[in-house]
């Protein structure tokens, strides 16, 4: 199932006003939040791949990956960014950049 990404990040941040989460800060908050997921989402990496104390499954590294791409879509409705727009002009240049230098003979 694809969701309309946009309308799902204005939703989301119009539950969380009328929860009480005010405007005023919201950026700053959400940019926060932002790298707050990306951690939890190394720290679920990190327990799958056997790198950390504790074990962890698939299913958690999974959940933490779409907290972070949820999140994403949030901050950039907080930040007033185009997503959508922005990851197709970062693809065009990656698709244009090529994928690696030539490696020089010696």
């Amino acid at each position: 199932m694809r969701h309309d990404m946009p309308q799902v990040a204005a939703e989301i941040l119009a539950h969380l006003r009328a929860a009480g989460f005010p405007a005023e800060g919201s950026q700053n908050r959400q940019v926060l939040a932002l790298a707050e997921e990306t951690g939890e989402f190394v720290g679920a990496y990190r327990r799958w791949s056997g790198q950390a104390r504790r074990t962890g499954t698939f299913e958690e590294m999974r959940a933490e990956l779409a907290d972070v791409v949820i999140c994403a879509w949030l901050t950039a409705e907080e930040l007033g960014i185009d997503l959508d727009a922005a990851i197709a002009d970062k693809l065009a240049v990656i698709f244009d950049r090529g994928w690696r230098d030539e490696v020089p003979e010696s």
